[in-house]
């Protein structure tokens, strides 16, 4: 997670969340995580938000991987 935001530090955005939920790490149960840097204005309809999700197959399930990159209007 960490480096997919460091990555995103070096483009022209304004703020980056990721979240990840599942049995992360291989745990039992499981349960949601989430990371953000910036701003990421969610209730805004006029904000420039670009929103991406992801299925993972692992051997212990499914995680569920969610990106929103807040991008300046210029």
């Amino acid at each position: 997670m960490k480096k997919a935001i460091e990555l995103t530090e070096q483009a022209s955005t304004k703020g980056i969340q990721v979240q990840i939920s599942g049995r992360i790490d291989g745990k039992e149960i499981a349960r949601v995580e989430w990371i953000r840097e910036g701003r990421v204005p969610l209730q805004t309809i006029r904000a420039k938000i670009d929103y991406c999700s992801y299925a993972v197959r692992t051997i212990y399930g499914v995680l569920g991987i969610k990106i929103w990159i807040f991008v300046d209007k210029e």
